[in-house]
């Protein structure tokens, strides 16, 4: 019987009549959220520290689900990030989407112009260099003729990338002084950039009582208003190290932008 118990087992094992669902790694959930610029609403049902992943059919689940004899878990795919990091992505799509759109306003895709490999494009034919001489960019190497499409597209990936080297350097570097001066809060926010005289962030998410609170926990840091007469979204304070804090509160889109420098 303990032979017969064995060969069972091994059957079994070989058609894969296994109580083990089959995991299947679902990489690069990064780059889909960017690519498919999904909006942060799709994330905010979930907690921060929830797994997610992304399906074959582009949806993106926490938790386990079967799809055509394959299952997919969230707490066991290596692909998996946790939502917060998901929500930060999907910002930063949202983010550079809404650049582009007003960077492009009154042009249309199929729109010929052309685009330095600096970021910048032009509809004009020529310009001006610096000795005041007019140059044909039909034959300047450092600008390309594409079309309003190809620019956004190239522009989005600058964009992205020099987010993604932003991040990384913010990660790997200690934290900035600057923002050690700045209150500290739960809602889910974005480093703008993190420079050695100043430093901004970018809040999502807030509540209209949690930026009165933070304007509150500012002047317990030591920051005095220094225009009082500013609208009570607004806050423009300076500490007795002349560093200078400049805070706005968007209450319809519940976004909170800190920008604090050395002057």
């Amino acid at each position: 019987m303990k032979k017969l118990a064995i060969a069972i087992t091994s059957l079994l094992l070989m058609t894969g009549c296994s109580s083990t669902p089959t995991i299947t790694n679902t990489n690069n959930i990064k780059e889909h959220i960017l690519k498919d610029n999904v909006a942060y609403d799709s994330f905010s049902s979930y907690s921060d520290s929830d797994t997610i992943i992304r399906l074959p059919n582009g949806e993106y689940i926490h938790g386990t689900k079967e799809v055509n004899g394959k299952y997919y878990d969230s707490d066991q795919d290596s692909g998996a990030i946790q939502a917060k990091k998901a929500k930060y992505y999907a910002l930063l799509a949202t983010d550079v989407n809404n650049y582009l759109t007003e960077e492009f306003e009154g042009f249309n895709d199929s729109d010929e112009v052309f685009y330095n490999k600096n970021g910048s494009f032009t509809n004009a034919s020529t310009v001006m260099d610096e000795n005041g001489n007019e140059t044909d960019l039909a034959n300047n190497p450092d600008y390309e003729s594409m079309t309003i499409k190809e620019v956004k597209e190239k522009e989005y990936n600058r964009l992205i990338q020099e987010d993604a080297k932003e991040e990384k350097k913010n990660l790997s570097s200690p934290v900035s002084e600057l923002n050690e001066l700045l209150p500290k809060t739960d809602s889910i926010s974005r480093t703008v950039f993190n420079k050695k005289n100043k430093y901004a962030i970018h809040y999502y998410e807030v509540e209209k009582n949690e930026y009165f609170d933070y304007i509150k926990k500012i002047k317990e840091k030591g920051f005095d208003s220094i225009d009082p007469n500013s609208p009570e979204e607004s806050f423009l304070g300076v500490n007795n190290d002349n560093i200078l804090v400049n805070i706005h509160y968007d209450a319809t889109n519940k976004t909170l932008d800190v920008d604090i420098r050395r002057q």
